[in-house]
């Protein structure tokens, strides 16, 4: 029992003073004289004992009506929770992808909202709402109808920890508070990063779970480029399917409103199909892989963005070659060739790739300058010169651990061994070469190299051709000179390929598609001016994001920025530089749920509901007072009718 006035009741201490007066009443006994007393002695003991019980049972009740009455005026009542208590409902709902399933009264996070604004309608005390986008303190009756009817769907998961975290955040400032939390969400298994999320949850926390009948979800999960030509590009598509089923999945795909392809994903009794679409290789191509289900509408749309530049910047330090400029022609790149004492630095950080052709001897200067455009993702070719100064080139390949050149020898060895395999020409021949008219050296250096992969071999084994993959750029060395004095190479029908290649493998394409997530970081290559920024717009909304410039780069940072699906514009000054494509997180669409009582066996303080009626019921009889001050004043009453009908019919 619980008092509003606990105060009155020091008002229980002047009942001391009817007490007192009871035992130290000075009553004076009249002396009648009489002649023989001997007969009323038993007559006055009796008297004497009703005349005490009289008034026993009179300061009884008298103190008892006083009592009730002091009480009423405190105002007692019995309430779950106390009266210095106010209490705090904090309701969490899970707003993500996997909440537009539908159960039986529609989609769960429709459904379940509706069932709140019903229930919180007529009731005056405040809620917390918290989702994975937003949180709303104190909230009446009409501002929380309000935001459920306005909650959006949101590509966001959070796990139980980070919920948590911020409903404590939410109420930290509260005192004298009991607060109750309420988190509803369907509890896939990617919500729960500790198993232990709720042992140390000292408020009390229900959970409901939003549950739907079992359904079958079918899912675009990736693609990626299986292989190119100059022609086509072979794009393959991974789809999924949450059960194993018998299944054809009619899949599109679209550039814009024209139809490219059309294809049919059979899934038999498997839970993931690939199916492949061929797309012209130019330098730019947004599509949209589509496909029909009605389980889960985030998940049936792919965007990807093929963007390349229009031509690709090459610059030659050292001799002019002729093949060079027969090979990389204006239509398709812009080809520089400088002599190293006309070699504009500045311009070195702009180029894809860059060829040091026949220098004797690299500038310190130079190699320090290589070394960090080979760090911001550019590509290199080696070919030395018959008098190469081995000190200078081995300073370079020491920078990123790449071995030593050993020595120049002079022996005529074919160039005999194809590696069919390598990235760089695994397109050129539809079949491997027996009868190939070998091109042949006099020249070449041996060289120890480390983490290499050769593309043409020596016929004694040694490469003649050497690739470095570095995180980000790649360094091609040829071990001869590359003069028709020495080699017949450039005359052969290798050498368009390869250099064509290198050319083209050296460009720093856009990734396909980027997934949403609130920590995405993407390198634009751009060069901007002091001034200028980045914006970044899907056509119907633009904004500026946060960005780091580098010399022939532009970092841009999309955290904490609410993406949707589909293509966005890079943006300088109005000027579409790029194209990237965002899509949702797959995560949720696999349907993984988690038990619920599992994760909460060992939990004091969590308890599961199954439905928002007994989630509501439970807080209303928490909240409820049942006031007792009528019973008391009743009592009261009682107490002197009852010492009303002592003094009338208790005869002494």
């Amino acid at each position: 029992m619980q008092f509003k006035h606990p105060e009155i009741l020091y008002a229980l201490l002047l009942l001391i003073i009817p007490i007192l007066i009871h035992l130290f009443q000075l009553q004076r006994f009249v002396k009648v004289p009489f002649t023989n007393v001997k007969f009323l002695k038993n007559i006055a003991q009796q008297t004497r004992k009703s005349a005490r019980i009289k008034k026993l049972l009179i300061l009884t009740t008298r103190m008892l009506a006083f009592t009730c009455l002091i009480f009423a005026f405190a105002q007692p009542f019995f309430s779950a929770q106390t009266s210095q208590q106010n209490l705090n409902t904090t309701i969490y709902i899970d707003n993500s992808f996997s909440m537009q399933l539908k159960g039986p009264q529609g989609e769960l996070l429709k459904n379940i909202s509706q069932q709140i604004i019903e229930k919180t309608a007529s009731q005056n005390n405040t809620v917390s709402l918290v989702t994975n986008t937003n949180y709303l303190k104190d909230l009446d009756a009409e501002n929380l109808k309000n935001a459920l009817i306005n909650i959006e769907y949101a590509a966001t998961k959070l796990d139980l920890s980070t919920v948590l975290l911020q409903i404590n955040k939410l109420n930290s400032n509260e005192s004298n508070t009991l607060n109750k939390s309420i988190l509803i969400s369907d509890f896939q298994n990617l919500n729960i990063k500790n198993e232990n999320v709720f042992t140390n949850v000292n408020s009390p926390t229900i959970l409901l779970k939003a549950t739907t009948k079992e359904q079958n979800n079918i899912f675009v999960d990736s693609i990626y480029i299986d292989g190119e030509t100059l022609e086509e590009i072979t794009l393959n598509v991974q789809l999924k399917s949450t059960q194993n089923k018998d299944l054809n999945i009619p899949v599109s795909l679209t550039e814009g409103a024209k139809l490219v392809g059309k294809a049919t994903a059979r899934f038999n009794n498997t839970n993931q199909n690939t199916i492949q679409f061929s797309i012209p290789n130019t330098s730019k191509f947004n599509g949209k892989i589509a496909l029909t289900d009605e389980v889960l509408a985030f998940d049936n749309d792919f965007y990807f963005s093929i963007s390349r530049p229009a031509k690709i910047n090459v610059l030659s330090i050292g001799n002019n070659s002729d093949f060079l400029t027969k090979i990389y022609t204006e239509n398709e790149f812009n080809f520089t060739p400088t002599s190293l004492q006309n070699l504009n630095y500045n311009n070195i950080q702009n180029q894809q790739l860059i060829i040091l052709n026949a220098l004797d001897l690299i500038p310190k200067e130079l190699i320090n300058i290589l070394a960090e455009y080979l760090k911001n993702g550019g590509s290199l070719v080696l070919i030395p010169s018959e008098n190469t100064d081995l000190v200078s080139y081995n300073q370079l390949f020491n920078l990123f651990n790449f071995g030593s050149i050993k020595s120049k020898i002079e022996n005529k060895h074919k160039i005999t061994s194809i590696n069919y395999d390598h990235p760089l020409i695994s397109n050129v021949f539809e079949k491997k070469v027996t009868n190939f008219e070998y091109p042949s050296t006099s020249v070449y250096f041996n060289s120890y190299l480390n983490n290499s992969s050769s593309i043409l071999k020596f016929d004694n084994n040694e490469p003649f051709i050497s690739s470095f993959n570095l995180s980000n750029s790649k360094v091609y060395w040829i071990a001869s000179p590359l003069n028709n004095e020495t080699t017949d190479f450039t005359k052969s029908s290798l050498v368009v390929p390869i250099f064509y290649n290198f050319a083209k493998n050296s460009l720093l394409s856009a990734a396909l598609y980027y997934t949403i997530n609130p920590n995405t970081k993407i390198e634009i290559p751009a060069t901007i001016g002091k001034d200028e920024v980045l914006k970044i717009s899907n056509g119907n909304t633009a904004f500026i994001p946060l960005q780091l410039v580098s010399q022939n780069k532009v970092t841009i940072d999309l955290q904490n920025t609410e993406l949707k699906s589909g293509f966005y514009s890079v943006l300088n000054n109005d000027n579409n530089i790029q194209t990237l494509a965002f899509n949702y997180n797959r995560e949720e669409s696999d349907l993984n749920y988690m038990n619920l009582e599992n994760l909460v066996e060992n939990a004091e303080n969590v308890t599961i509901s199954s439905s928002v009626d007994e989630i509501f019921e439970e807080i209303n009889s928490q909240q409820k007072i049942n006031w007792l001050f009528k019973w008391f004043l009743a009592f009261s009453a009682l107490f002197l009718l009852i010492e009303m009908l002592i003094l009338k019919y208790f005869k002494i």
